[in-house]
């Protein structure tokens, strides 16, 4: 019985509360989640919109399941298409690692590219394979979204 109550508790959010401030701003599509634990001031934040989010100074873009995107092709502003491994090494050296990992489970349907690559640009095309169309995802608004993040207390450690 005791065990049970503690479980409540923690699943329900007693536990906690008090201790992690929270606060979400929106910018032009993009959302911005702040998170402050009240006891050390460390904050940490995410922003993201519906098919797309930032981590680690990588954009990662969710083309859904099933598709494999190790061999994805990704094309900025209509430039020529160019395969999502040449950025695997420099995603992977800040810490990003797609869900279970490209290896063990490419099937993730996650692109993530070096966010300094889309310096700029306004749209990026990502074709999982031969076999699937391109998805289109509008970052023409990710640079404002990113400065709005910063300017409400995230810096590059908390994002």
């Amino acid at each position: 019985m005791i065990v049970a109550t503690a479980l409540a508790i923690a699943l329900s959010g007693h536990a906690a509360r008090g201790q992690i401030e929270r606060r979400h701003l929106a910018s032009d599509g993009w959302s911005i989640r702040l998170y402050r634990d009240t006891f050390t001031g460390a904050l940490s934040c995410s922003l993201a919109s519906k098919t797309m989010r930032f981590r680690r100074d990588a954009l990662i873009f969710h083309l859904g399941h099933p598709p494999d995107t190790t061999h994805a092709y990704f094309r900025i502003d209509g430039a020529p298409a160019r395969p999502v491994a040449e950025g695997f090494s420099e995603v992977q050296a800040r810490g990003f690692f797609p869900r279970r990992g490209w290896i063990d489970d490419p099937t993730g349907g996650d692109v993530a590219l070096p966010a300094a690559w889309m310096q700029g640009a306004k749209r990026i095309d990502i074709r999982a394979s031969w076999r699937t169309r391109p998805r289109k995802f509008d970052i023409s608004r990710f640079a404002e979204a990113l400065s709005a993040a910063r300017a409400a207390g995230c810096s590059e450690r908390a994002l």
